[in-house]
């Protein structure tokens, strides 16, 4: 049995563009030619962008991953996977479990289930990644049971991240770096993991918000969420104002609420207006500490807004945020 390349998507929780790139990128595309010339995906195949995935999953770099992946092969009825010194062997066992339970002879493939249209399974050819709809956070496709497995398999591996690092370092080292795809099931698996966590307030509650970013396809709204978790989890409270706010209203803000600290995040450098805003900002009193957070921050800007602290992660500005709520 062979599969078109929108059923592995829908199998996967992955959009078709990255099944495209990872053929265009590491050869990991479809081995199989049916009539007309169409490429389809053996189980074989199946396997081996499983093992893909889960091993991008764990922090293992794309190249290293995919020739890893390459080294995919049937044993005994399942899938056996190349030993390397530098991946753990329980990263590798992980993802032979998973090539198992997805591309194995027990994962319930179905011919009949996976026939899709012509819609439904673009050609390898088509546009690149960043002109695919199924690959944006927010696309309103047909649910599958296929991607609802896959959303909750990553966030329970997410939620065990949380569990094993701590919120702040598991952001900074998993998360963030998920949310950089453009895979909806990452972004899905993430919002719920983060959703699950407790958040808390308090008189001496931190001050957080995000600028908006108008050119940004994904909210970065994650990170706020982010953030409160962490406050938690290190004992202080939080209070969020969102992504988007105007700077001259989260000063009226600041001025209200007198928090110990504001945590400012932005992967997008601010506009000229903006700027001038948060100049003001600095100004009113009595003064948080501001703690700068994200890659929107220029070296300029960071000298003209004397006194804000720049964070190096999440980890980093919450340890700020907590010394200033404590101190």
């Amino acid at each position: 049995m062979t599969l078109t390349v929108a059923a592995v998507a829908r199998r996967l929780g992955v959009a078709p563009a990255t099944l495209r790139t990872w053929d265009r990128r590491y050869g990991l595309g479809p081995s199989e030619h049916t009539a007309g010339a169409h490429r389809r995906y053996s189980s074989s195949d199946l396997a081996r962008l499983v093992v893909m995935r889960r091993l991008t999953l764990e922090g293992v770099a794309p190249s290293e991953a995919a020739q890893l992946a390459a080294t995919t092969a049937v044993a005994d009825g399942g899938f056996a996977l190349a030993s390397v010194s530098t991946i753990p062997a329980a990263v590798i066992e992980a993802a032979v479990t998973d090539a198992v339970a997805i591309a194995g002879p027990g994962s319930g493939l179905d011919p009949a289930r996976e026939v899709t249209t012509a819609e439904e399974a673009p050609a390898l050819s088509g546009p690149d990644e960043s002109e695919d709809a199924e690959s944006l956070p927010g696309h309103h496709g047909r649910p599958t049971d296929a991607v609802d497995w896959a959303v909750s398999s990553l966030a329970d591996r997410f939620a065990e991240e949380i569990r094993t690092r701590g919120v702040a370092p598991a952001w900074d080292a998993v998360l963030r770096p998920a949310l950089a795809t453009r895979d909806a099931a990452m972004h899905a698996a993430v919002a719920r993991a983060l959703a699950a966590l407790p958040v808390a307030t308090g008189d001496r509650a931190v001050l957080l918000a995000a600028l908006h970013d108008p050119a940004a396809q994904v909210a970065r709204g994650p990170v706020l969420l982010a953030a409160a978790a962490a406050l938690a989890e290190a004992g202080s409270g939080a209070r969020s104002v969102g992504e988007g706010v105007p700077v001259r209203m989260l000063a009226a803000a600041v001025r209200r609420v007198r928090p110990p600290a504001l945590l400012l995040h932005t992967d997008a450098e601010p506009a000229a207006d903006v700027v001038e805003d948060l100049l003001a900002l600095a100004r009113v009193r009595p003064a948080p500490l501001v703690v700068l957070l994200g890659d929107g921050w220029t070296p300029a800007l960071k000298d003209r807004l004397r006194g804000a602290e720049v964070a190096t992660g999440l980890a980093d500005a919450v340890a700020r945020c907590v010394g200033a709520s404590t101190a």
